[in-house]
């Protein structure tokens, strides 16, 4: 794995003062140090989100970083960097602390029991995901570095497989990604990653061994879709910006994959 860009923002990493954003349009971003390239609204920074982990068996793959998971992305490999770790062992070290932490991860988990991972893998849950089964985890985002348009955390516009920046961030970090880890089974949270995947199979040929489509993702937007998905609320209960036969085909097929 090259460490070429993280050297490259080395010094940037280390000076890097905790909590620190700046104004740019309508909201926060990160320092000027951490810039990439722009076009425009559209700013691209680097944070040390870029390891592959050869041995993973799962990737859940989100659509970018948003500025909290950049701050605590640049914050864990500075603090590795003071102990003394390697460049390497402190990618290493931001993977392993980005798999979806907090709130999110309890209602992943139960998705992923419910659909019957935990059986594909040969484990009790997918909570050892992680915790003992870490290693065998890629958490990764179609866009790997954090993208903001006019200040705001990229959501999806402009299209990414449209804008020249977003495809060229594409092919050099989603499909070596892919083309590394074609064994894996992939966990697209939501469309766009979802998306992202079939512009890599349709312009590289690239296509992992099994994706599962339509897990809804585990953010607190979403808590109706996933208490249907979990079978907690009832299809009569549900509002109307909620598709229980989406849901339910979505289901039924990634069971049927995993079973396969």
């Amino acid at each position: 794995m090259s460490t070429q860009l993280f050297t490259r923002f080395r010094p940037a990493i280390v000076g890097y003062q905790k909590g620190n954003t700046r104004q740019e349009g309508a909201g926060q971003v990160l320092p000027n140090e951490f810039l990439l390239e722009r076009d425009g609204d559209l700013s691209i920074y680097y944070v040390p989100s870029d390891y592959v982990n050869p041995d993973a068996k799962v990737i859940l793959l989100g659509i970018t970083p948003g500025l909290t998971q950049a701050v605590n992305a640049i914050e864990s490999a500075q603090t590795a960097l003071a102990q003394g770790c390697s460049d390497q062992e402190a990618l290493v070290g931001v993977q392993r602390a980005a798999g979806f932490s907090g709130k999110m991860r309890g209602p992943l988990v139960e998705m992923l029991d419910a659909v019957g991972l935990q059986r594909r893998l040969g484990i009790e849950s997918a909570a050892a995901l992680f915790d003992a089964k870490a290693n065998w985890l890629q958490a990764a985002s179609a866009l790997v570095f954090p993208v903001f348009v006019n200040g705001a955390n990229y959501n999806g516009a402009p299209t990414m497989t449209r804008h020249p920046l977003l495809t060229k961030m594409l092919t050099s970090h989603l499909v070596p990604l892919i083309k590394t880890l074609a064994h894996a089974i992939v966990i697209p949270l939501g469309p766009k990653p979802t998306l992202a995947l079939d512009w890599v199979a349709q312009t590289h040929g690239i296509r992992p061994a099994m994706v599962l489509r339509g897990l809804p993702h585990p953010s607190g937007a979403n808590a109706e879709r996933i208490a249907y998905f979990l079978g907690r609320k009832p299809r009569n209960n549900l509002s109307v910006k909620t598709d229980p036969d989406k849901l339910d085909d979505a289901k039924r097929q990634i069971i049927e994959l995993l079973k396969a």
